[in-house]
């Protein structure tokens, strides 16, 4: 998978405690880092909470979720495939 540039990216689908918490937060807790972050979806219910994905670089994906999990967004999952997009 690979973003607008071509470069290799990765999905991460947070799921939210709340659905009224801002995207803002997730933007704040990676922007510092220099991750790139593209929303690509926010889904009202995916599972049983709110969620968003982003799409991020896959070299970096580690690092956004540690740092996810560090502010407070442990509910992390990342996907990857070899197929674009």
């Amino acid at each position: 998978m690979t973003d607008e540039r071509g470069l290799p990216s990765c999905v991460l689908v947070i799921n939210l405690e709340r659905s009224s918490q801002p995207v803002a937060e997730i933007a704040t807790a990676l922007e510092p880092l220099g991750i790139p972050v593209e929303v690509v979806d926010r889904g009202p219910q995916l599972r049983w909470t709110a969620t968003l994905v982003l799409r991020v670089p896959t070299e970096r994906a580690e690092e956004a979720m540690l740092a996810l999990a560090l502010k407070g967004f442990g509910d992390v999952l990342a996907y990857e495939s070899d197929h674009a997009m």
